[in-house]
């Protein structure tokens, strides 16, 4: 072993036993590294450290005494970050094991000094070669470490590791100030003096941002629209919306009999008396009996909507609509970026950070919440760039015509809570920075269209279900519902109880009959590839073979006969609708026993004589309507 060897040596054993030489050693690694002729050597110097005095130490408290050595260690690219990022993970594990009451002050400076080391990596480093084991480091001390500052810090971090390309990466963190901890080493003092730009916001400048900033849906609609149609307030009350129109309401609270009684006056308690007494002499409604049929009925449907939430007192039902944000680089660059601040290849191209995209709408879907976006790269330039100008990537996506365009796009999500199932637009205003701290700011002149397949939802199961139960409770919701929108049907005065205890709602079902000239084959295809989530059932030997082959529609509730299908449903609903049909009496029992035997053969041979089956789709509509579907080709 040669004398630097023996002196390395020394030096690590020296800063194991005593940690107070730690600033000595520090103190002389800077000057090494600050003279040319003897940067080898304090690099050597560290790379030992890294070696020897990592494995060595523990991951006590008196671990941070380390931690400028661990800074240096960061610093230099010229060694593997692995040692030092496994060493801060057990460390960080073991500061939230420890944490306690006394200990909050402690915990909050050992993690904002865990997270300078992490920022000096990823300064110093190419982010492929950081990625795994930082990314887990940030993400078990943004999830668990005790103090919530540390937390944020590490979830900014993570969000930067994961989301900005490493050039960009490093000059936006040599802006910032650095986090308290550490002191900086004399060489990097000028490092992190930098004093980062104020934020400045031109309106002239963000007139046209619609021309270069753009919002799109990921799936087009399939039924194109631009306008969108909102009713004014109906209601006597300005609190209460008049779309909800009255077809739920509040349940009232019992009435406290025995208060009453004592509370009032002699005379309230005959007016009382009498005012009973009035009501059961002179009912308002019949009396009305059920059957065990319409008893069962009531039971699906009471068990079905108590599963939807009020959304009046209680959080809604929400749908989300994907959208992706990009914008172009060409004309974002004559309008942001001066021309000395371009450089080549795909640092050229712009980016934006921390983006706000605010959403509102005339219709009615709640409070749309903001969407953030901490980074986005603008599109490179349709010609003059290739994929062989990605060299400063640390992270490049894979050569691929769709991945690449990805890269180039973020994807967003808008939240909304529909109080009516109704089509309409989504304004879209976004405020976002550029590289050098200009503030962009307006709104996006193409809304984002909302249309009725947006609301289309499964219906909601019941916590108690199982999943193999889940077709047949499709299947029981799906008549049940086709019973209560019958005009005749004895459920058309009932309420049902919402979730949370406090609404009530009531059925109030329209029919309709559309005769589309489609050939069988296309609808097949249609409805596998549009309404496959929401099928329920299959009936008709022929139809249930057919869709069985494609493989597209699944758990679901096969039936070869149609004699137990919905058209059974609609039969019952019109037999004793006496003002569809007139009434048709038989004169003889022969002439009833052949209208009993042509009615039978015309069920069982449903599918051969009328048609090749019928599909059943049930649809649910935020807040809480129904979408009904017999399909059927004659």
């Amino acid at each position: 072993m040669s004398k630097l060897g023996v002196l390395q040596r020394l030096l690590v054993k020296m800063t194991l036993e005593f940690q107070g030489l730690v600033p000595v050693i520090v103190a002389f690694v800077d000057r090494l590294l600050l003279c040319q002729k003897h940067l080898w050597l304090g690099e050597r110097l560290l790379q030992t450290f890294d070696r020897h005095l990592l494995p060595k130490a523990t991951t006590e408290y008196r671990l941070a005494s380390y931690f400028p050595i661990f800074d240096r260690i960061a610093a230099n690219d010229t060694i593997p970050a692995r040692g030092l990022l496994e060493l801060l993970t057990k460390f960080i594990v073991s500061v939230v094991e420890k944490h306690g009451p006394d200990t909050g002050l402690k915990s909050w400076s050992l993690g904002s000094k865990v997270l300078g080391i992490c920022r000096t990596l990823m300064i110093h480093h190419h982010g492929s070669r950081l990625f795994v084991g930082l990314s887990r480091l940030l993400a078990f001390t943004c999830l668990y470490f005790p103090d919530l500052e540390v937390r944020d810090n590490a979830r900014i971090y993570l969000r930067m590791l994961i989301c900005i390309p490493g050039k960009k990466l490093r000059h936006l963190l040599n802006l910032g100030a650095q986090l308290p901890g550490i002191a900086p080493s004399p060489h990097t003092s000028s490092f992190f003096n930098v004093q980062s730009p104020r934020p400045s916001h031109d309106p002239k400048k963000s007139r046209n941002i619609l021309s270069y900033i753009h919002l799109e849906r990921v799936v087009p609609l399939l039924v194109k629209q631009s306008w969108s149609l909102s009713l004014p307030t109906l209601g006597i009350g300005g609190d209460e919306p008049g779309y909800m129109g009255g077809t739920i309401m509040d349940s009232e609270p019992p009435l406290d009999m025995e208060n009453d009684v004592v509370d009032g006056s002699s005379s309230d308690i005959q007016q009382q008396i009498v005012s009973e007494t009035e009501q059961i002499d002179y009912p308002q409604e019949p009396l009305r009996v059920m059957d065990s049929k319409i008893s069962e009925i009531l039971g699906i449907l009471r068990r079905h909507f108590s599963c939807i939430p009020d959304f009046r007192h209680m959080p809604g039902l929400k749908i989300r609509i994907s959208c992706s944000l990009r914008f172009k680089s060409e004309p974002f660059n004559r309008v942001w970026r001066p021309a000395t601040d371009l450089d080549d290849g795909v640092d050229a191209l712009p980016a934006i950070y921390a983006t706000v995209l605010s959403f509102s709408s005339s219709a009615p879907y709640g409070t749309i919440p903001p969407f953030h976006i901490p980074f986005l790269l603008g599109e490179p330039p349709t010609n003059g760039y290739s994929l062989g100008q990605k060299g400063s990537l640390d992270i490049v996506p894979v050569e691929n015509g769709s991945e690449e365009e990805e890269s180039f796009r973020a994807a967003v999500t808008i939240e909304l809570e529909p109080r009516e199932p109704m089509p309409g637009l989504v304004d879209v205003s976004i405020e976002t920075n550029t590289e050098n701290g200009q503030i962009i700011s307006g709104q996006l002149q193409r809304s984002i269209t909302v249309g009725i397949e947006d609301m289309f939802l499964k219906a909601i199961i019941p916590s108690d279900i199982a999943e193999d139960e889940v077709p047949g409770y499709y299947s029981e919701v799906f008549h049940a519902l086709w019973e209560a929108c019958c005009t005749s049907s004895n459920t058309g005065r009932e309420t049902f109880p919402l979730k949370g205890g406090k609404g009530m709602t009531a059925i109030n079902g329209t029919r309709s009959v559309k005769l589309l000239e489609v050939p069988a084959t296309p609808l097949i295809r249609a409805i596998e590839c549009q309404l496959a989530p929401f099928v329920i059932s299959v009936i008709g030997e022929p139809l249930v073979n057919i869709v069985k082959d494609g493989g597209v529609i699944r758990d679901i509730i096969w039936k070869d006969g149609a004699s137990d299908s919905a058209l059974d449903v609609t039969t019952s609903g019109n037999d004793y609708d006496d003002d569809k049909e007139p009434l048709q009496l038989k004169y003889t029992e022969e002439e009833e026993e052949e209208e009993e035997d042509d009615r039978e053969e015309s069920s069982v041979n449903i599918s051969s004589n009328r048609n090749m089956g019928c599909f059943l789709v049930l649809i649910f509509l935020p807040p809480r309507f129904h979408l009904l579907f017999e399909m059927e080709r004659d």
